[in-house]
């Protein structure tokens, strides 16, 4: 996480304003749904905001990149406006600086009106169209890891009083060396500040850009429902070459050396050398190649790759036992990949040994992030002396994870030149025949500070919602769990998370976990559809479906005892406790219709 450098001299600063210095502050804002877009501000009624901007820092492209797609710039001022004297907080304590919405003056401008009516007490303050006209083009830019601050003083060079959005090459770079620090602080002090994250995390992901504020809301999510009816390929490895185009083996003189089939979906490296988890394999003994097969061909190959049906196999991976004393035995390698925004992970592979009581007799599977630490998946200990497809048992473990590991281990050679051949090794992603949840971090955006003076994620959709409050007072989330009266209706979309029926919430939950940790949105409504078949006439306690809650339901909780996601957290806040233990035994006994 990286802050202002000099966060300490300005937060000193900001108390020589006399009556600016904590009084005005950022309270809400929505950002990135058209018309809807609003930054409220809280003060003492009367006060003039003469001297205070608006700083939105985030990205910009670079104006001198040569040819290709410019790269992302971080620190750089998208959006900028300065009050003027007459900007004034409202009678009762705030005044909203909103898009204008649709221009009467030009015809062109088809966009909708700002939606929400500003109260009469707060300071409605619109800002300017563009050139164009276009309420359109003074949007501030969204999806964003944005830093909004509320400043004194401001000196930068822009020019423009808002502007269109995905223009930062227009604003003035502020972190020039794009480290998450602020180079160039053109104000006199920082009064008020929040970031509306995109991205979670302690550092912004790949191509996108830091933030310089410590107060954070967010991320923002927004959810789709896919169809799909196939896993996609995440990775795989044939072995039709003589070339080496695998950097990550030492077995580079072997012809049997992997070609990497590249899929869509990313790329993967194999490793022979004795790093990440795998052995040191001799290239004169334990390495070697064989006529490949076309077994767990997967139709997807190109170019005369083995993993396209199609093409006729020319080699296969060979591990032989080796020399004296089998070496062989008990060494591995390793596969690399990543899984982000990928769920779920099948692994097949085509495989045959040399001799069914000589070669290798088990290959045993298991995965990591970090190529060290290793937890088992399955083992494959059942071979012919012809090639047979192999799958392993499904995996979510690596779920999302950027640097995803999977290690075979093979053991029970007998002779020394025995061995196992490997080909076709295919990485599909959950092969589903239903609606797959995609979640993202996208806009539109609105967050708002609490009483406490914390900020909440408010509605994330294109409408607007009963959380958005311009120029009045913000109202408190409550906070609920499953089962509560008020949460609402499980089979209708709500802005909080979780539902009033507690079986059914949790269902759902432990199958979608946004339902309970964000909101429970349209798709949560959607699922909690088969609910009814699912709880009616049983309970939510008897966790073997006995019919009843007894000792065999309880120890099935204590089994389950501590934080993380289980059938066993009745209440769905995120472990299994004391709370969950007297939801039980408040329910022992038989299920009503059970």
């Amino acid at each position: 996480m990286r802050f202002f450098a000099s966060m300490g001299t300005l937060a000193v600063a900001s108390f020589t304003l006399g009556a600016h210095a904590g009084i005005i502050d950022i309270t809400e804002i929505r950002t990135g749904s058209g018309n809807a877009e609003y930054i409220e501000l809280k003060g003492p009624p009367g006060q003039s905001l003469g001297g205070f901007a608006i700083v939105i820092i985030g990205d910009g492209t670079s104006t001198t990149s040569g040819t290709g797609a410019p790269p992302t710039r971080s620190g750089v001022v998208e959006w900028l406006y300065r009050f003027a004297p007459t900007d004034v907080i409202g009678p009762n304590g705030y005044l909203v600086l909103r898009n204008p919405g649709q221009n009467p003056a030009n015809s062109a401008d088809t966009s909708g009106a700002f939606p929400f009516a500003i109260p009469a007490g707060a300071t409605d303050r619109p800002w300017g169209y563009q050139a164009s006209g276009l309420a359109a083009d003074t949007q501030i830019e969204s999806p964003d890891n944005q830093t909004y601050l509320l400043v004194t003083g401001y000196t930068g060079t822009d020019t423009f009083q808002t502007r269109a959005p995905n223009q930062g090459a227009d604003g003035q770079d502020l972190d020039t060396n794009d480290d998450g620090i602020l180079d160039v602080t053109p104000w006199t002090a920082i009064i008020d500040s929040v970031v509306l994250k995109e991205s979670s995390g302690n550092a912004p992901g790949s191509g996108q850009e830091w933030w310089y504020a410590t107060t954070f809301c967010g991320p923002y999510i927004t959810r789709q429902v896919v169809p799909a009816t196939s896993g996609t390929v995440v990775a795989g490895w044939d072995f039709q070459t003589t070339t080496n185009t695998n950097a990550g083996t030492a077995a580079a003189a072997q012809p049997n050396t992997p070609k990497l089939f590249r899929s869509n979906a990313g790329t993967g490296t194999m490793f022979l050398d004795g790093t990440n988890g795998s052995s040191n394999w001799a290239q004169a003994t334990e390495l070697n190649a064989f006529t490949g097969t076309n077994v767990n061909a997967t139709g997807t190959g190109t170019g005369g790759n083995g993993l396209d049906p199609a093409t006729t196999p020319t080699s296969s991976l060979a591990l032989q036992a080796g020399g004296t004393g089998t070496p062989g035995n008990g060494k591995s390698f390793t596969l690399k990949f990543s899984m982000v925004g990928i769920s779920g992970l099948n692994v097949s592979y085509a495989t045959r040994t040399s001799g069914a009581t000589t070669g290798f007799t088990n290959h045993a599977w298991a995965w990591s992030t970090d190529g060290s630490s290793w937890t088992d998946i399955d083992a494959v200990t059942t071979f012919t002396t012809s090639f047979a497809a192999k799958t392993l048992a499904p995996l979510n473990a690596l779920n999302g994870a950027m640097d995803a590991y999977l290690r075979c281990t093979v053991t029970g050679a007998t002779s020394t030149s025995s061995n196992n051949r490997f080909d076709n090794i295919v990485l599909l992603s959950n092969p589903v025949t239903n609606n797959t949840i995609v979640t993202s971090y996208l806009g539109p955006i609105h967050g708002f500070k609490t009483s406490a003076g914390a900020w909440a994620i408010g509605v994330a959709s294109t409408t607007t919602g009963s959380r958005d409050t311009p120029g009045a007072d913000n109202v408190d989330p409550t906070t609920y769990t499953c089962g509560d009266a008020g949460s609402g209706d499980c089979s209708v979309a709500h802005d909080n998370p979780y539902c009033a029926d507690s079986c059914c919430c949790t269902q759902v939950c432990v199958a979608d976990p946004f339902c309970c940790q964000v909101r429970w949105d349209a798709i949560c409504a959607s699922a909690a559809a088969d609910c009814t078949g699912n709880c009616g006439g049983g309970c939510q306690t008897d966790l073997n479906a006995d019919g009843a809650t007894d000792g065999n339901d309880l120890g099935q909780l204590l089994s389950a005892w501590g934080p993380g996601a289980s059938t066993a957290d009745f209440n769905q806040d995120g472990a299994v406790d004391g709370n969950d233990l007297g939801i039980m035994l408040g329910a022992w006994g038989p299920c009503s219709g059970g």
